[in-house]
């Protein structure tokens, strides 16, 4: 295991208390970005939070080669899970390590994974107004325990990665930016072939009525059009697979753009994109993982989310965290990285987010590249995930072939008609 993510922040404190690195909103998840300078901002000393149930949006279409055929599913209201508890605790800022309020020798609380977590772990104010925290500035102690805690918990960094050009934005859930992630003379030439690809078609998004309106903007994929070689293309995968060792070589193999088979240990790619958004379009808040059963339902997850951006924006379009109080300008390449879903597939809902709209007179272009991972197979999962997914513990979706579950699920909405 990886050593306590906020033990070894304690020593980035220096004497102060951690009311900054780890912080909550007074009603976690509910505090919009609009109310949120009304909201208290608190050090957390319980992590037994009340659950927040609010409805979902994800960008539900497939994105591979081959692509998956059925209609597509409505998502429904989810509840976050408070089913844990943990010890009121401060920070010795001498010894540098959490002190607890009940006992001096009381052990540790039990992990809780990334899914169920309801802090937020915020970067000091101050840094993040000034780009946010320069890897190559932090001391040793820090770069080797975020490193750890995104192997443990998400996916692997490199550690020969030019750690001057990474920021880190947010700590929990982590969320960082790389400059010149691809060279300005690249962003360039993506753009000019989108544009006279012909491609461009306003971008399709899953969920259904519950989902209209949700995004004006267009995009192409680049398999097609001529984008399919695209030397630009080839560079954001080459950045991205010397970034996250985990995906390293995946560009090359027969499969990189085919879905990961479910109960397998498989990544790949799904079809880099190319967004254009002109003045006044946008992409309202959503996430990028797919909730619990229809990733299962698909064989895989959305691990990764690796957003490049293709020029400058002066005014709006920024990518807007609504839990965190973040917001990221758009510069051209710079990438920003985040992860939509945890190691063990499950979404991060504290990684909601939102493509505001670039003011008139403005556009924005930006490449979006998902990487994702095969669910596990149905016989790790427990009972609990069962449950939390809507599912009885004794139902396994992958006993059925997909004709199967099309025909339970039109028997089942019937049946769910016949009742009102």
């Amino acid at each position: 295991t990886y050593p306590s993510f906020f033990s070894f922040l304690s020593s980035q404190t220096k004497g102060r208390r951690l009311t900054i690195m780890t912080t909550v909103a007074t009603t976690p998840f509910e505090a919009s970005r609009a109310s949120s300078s009304s909201s208290v901002t608190r050090v957390v000393r319980s992590s037994s939070l009340s659950s927040s149930s609010f409805r979902r949006r994800t960008t539900n279409n497939n994105n591979f080669e081959v692509l998956r055929s059925g209609r597509r599913r409505t998502n429904k209201p989810i509840s976050l899970s408070s089913r844990f508890s943990k010890p009121k605790t401060t920070v010795n800022a001498a010894e540098g390590s959490p002190t607890s309020s009940t006992s001096q020798q009381q052990p540790q609380p039990a992990f809780i994974p990334a899914h169920e977590r309801q802090t937020l772990s915020k970067i000091p104010p101050e840094q993040l107004a000034s780009g946010g925290m320069r890897l190559s500035a932090q001391n040793e102690d820090f770069k080797v325990s975020f490193r750890r805690f995104l192997a443990y918990e998400f996916m692997s960094m490199d550690e020969t990665y030019d750690e001057t050009k990474i920021s880190v934005l947010n700590l929990d859930p982590p969320i960082f930016t790389v400059e010149e992630f691809i060279s300005e003379q690249e962003c360039d030439n993506l753009v000019l072939a989108a544009k006279t690809s012909g491609g461009l078609k306003v971008s399709a998004i899953g969920g259904g009525a519950a989902n209209e309106n949700i995004r004006t903007s267009k995009t192409v994929a680049l398999n097609s059009h001529g984008l399919e070689n695209h030397a630009s293309k080839k560079a954001i995968l080459a950045s991205a697979e010397k970034l996250l060792p985990d995906i390293r070589g995946l560009s090359t193999k027969k499969n990189a753009f085919k879905a990961p088979a479910g109960g397998k240990s498989e990544w790949a790619f799904e079809l880099p994109q190319v967004a254009h958004y002109s003045g006044g379009e946008y992409f309202k808040k959503h996430e990028d993982a797919f909730p619990i059963g229809i990733a299962t339902e698909k064989g895989y997850q959305r691990r990764a989310t690796v957003l490049v951006y293709l020029n400058d924006v002066p005014n709006g379009g920024v990518t807007r965290f609504e839990y965190l109080d973040l917001d990221v300008q758009p510069e051209k390449g710079k990438c920003l990285v985040f992860f939509p879903a945890s190691v063990a597939a499950m979404p991060d809902p504290r990684t909601l987010h939102t493509a505001t709209e670039a003011e008139n007179g403005c556009e924005k272009w930006v490449s979006q590249l998902w990487v994702s991972h095969s669910t596990p197979p149905a016989s790790a999962g427990s009972s609990d995930n069962s449950a939390s997914a809507g599912q009885p513990a004794d139902v396994a979706p992958k006993k059925l072939n997909r004709a199967q579950r099309r025909i339970q699920e039109r028997e089942e909405a019937k049946a769910a008609r016949k009742k009102k």
